[in-house]
């Protein structure tokens, strides 16, 4: 009986300790959450984007996709476009006195080995009765009719052309062609002045918006693919209801490498977004083996689908980590293609991942502007994935990707400007 008595007051005072205990742990981390590995993180309050970041792992651990977790930033060379330029300084890489910063700018080593040539950039701005004139086609002359540059109006009217030599001073030509009207003028082009260009008439804009993801899936695509998925799946699955004036049209292309399963995987444009969903959950990295992968041949195709023609926002995301093959076929493909996205009126917006070396960035950046795009790029704050290259850009804001993506497709869709909301980790 004294025993019986002894172990159920032993009992007692543990139950009371242990509850003591909890109280403490509970005050000490009051507001924080478990994730991954044991550790805490600071909840997120009820609101925020991303609010399921946590289970994410900021600190590595990746134990449950979802979306709101990827962080990002996002540069426009053309809003930048002086510090671009910049970029394009010769680099002496034996000087001892030039630190590692300075001589990951030397650009200009690329120019010749890629074939692009953006250091001369003609903006052309149409107008009608002081309006713009979205979707029209703008078209870049030299002195000897020769063609040098073809673009489309955005929805602020302005088109951006990229001659391969310094037109300063030359007699040029510009042609803009809106539906059934066309107008010319032909001017000595000085770079300091804009070109503004009114039309007579032009075509009222329909409301349709194609979205096209193209996807690298190869192996090395692996540490952040099934996170991009949940993103892109959030973002698509939104579309609609943050559009509902417009006729959404989504079409995915996903890639890899010669000799592997298959080289492209494509899916039409369609208004089915539940569908097109469906078909990005299903799909899963593997091949490669190498770095270079068949970015050419994916963006070839990506031009050959079934794009509205005339009056639409046409956003191409270019998701990947590698550059196309190094053979001058593999580059000349994906330079017409770029050039054949520009003529067309499709916006590249590159998402650069994990793995991407300063020649990639190179290259993304130039498909993004020739095109009249903006340049994005994963960050190490999520901690997910794989190191990720530290952008040669000026100050940007960290944010969520799906956020960005969302805030992109609104600024291409209306031209207004919305400031980009920082990712949640005080």
């Amino acid at each position: 009986m004294c025993y019986n008595y002894i172990m159920r007051n032993l009992f007692s005072v543990l139950m009371i300790i242990l509850v003591s205990l909890s109280l403490v742990v509970c005050s000490d981390f009051s507001g924080w959450d478990v994730i991954g590995g044991g550790s805490y993180a600071p909840a997120v309050p009820s609101g925020v984007p991303g609010g399921d970041y946590v289970s994410g792992g900021m600190n590595g651990n990746q134990n449950r996709p979802g979306s709101g977790q990827l962080t990002c930033g996002e540069w426009s060379d053309i809003k930048n476009y002086p510090f671009y330029l910049s970029l394009f300084n010769i680099i002496d890489d034996t000087d001892p006195d030039i630190d590692d910063s300075q001589r990951r700018m030397g650009f200009r080593s690329f120019i010749d080995y890629f074939g692009f040539e953006t250091r001369y950039m003609v903006t052309v701005n149409v107008i009608h009765n002081e309006a713009p004139v979205c979707d029209a086609a703008v078209e870049l002359y030299d002195s000897t009719d020769d063609l040098l540059f073809k673009a489309k109006t955005d929805v602020l009217g302005n088109a951006y052309l990229f001659p391969y030599y310094n037109l300063n001073g030359e007699n040029i030509t510009v042609k803009v062609i809106s539906g059934g009207f066309e107008t010319s003028q032909s001017l000595v082009y000085a770079q300091e002045d804009g070109l503004q260009i009114d039309l007579d008439s032009r075509d009222i804009a329909q409301s349709v918006l194609d979205i096209m993801f193209v996807i690298d899936t190869t192996g090395s695509m692996g540490d952040e693919l099934s996170y991009l998925k949940e993103e892109i799946s959030d973002v698509i699955g939104e579309i609609s209801s943050l559009n509902p004036g417009y006729t959404i049209n989504l079409a995915l292309l996903f890639y890899r490498d010669t000799g592997d399963q298959y080289v492209t995987r494509s899916f039409n444009f369609t208004s089915d977004i539940s569908q097109q969903r469906q078909n990005l959950s299903r799909q899963h990295a593997e091949g490669g083996g190498d770095f270079p992968e068949a970015a050419d041949r994916a963006l070839s195709e990506a031009m050959q689908l079934s794009w509205t023609e005339t009056s639409a926002v046409r956003l191409l995301f270019h998701v990947c980590d590698a550059p196309p093959h190094e053979e001058q076929e593999n580059k000349t493909l994906f330079f017409n293609s770029v050039n054949a996205a520009a003529q067309k009126g499709i916006r590249i917006i590159p998402v650069a991942s994990s793995g991407i070396d300063l020649k990639t960035e190179y290259l993304l950046r130039q498909e993004a502007l020739m095109t009249g795009g903006t340049y994005i790029f994963l960050t190490d704050d999520s901690g997910i994935g794989n190191d990720h290259l530290l952008a040669t850009v000026g100050d940007y804001t960290v944010e969520y990707l799906n956020a960005c993506l969302k805030r992109i497709i609104n600024e291409y869709l209306t031209g207004e400007e919305t400031e980009p909301v920082p990712y949640y980790f005080p």
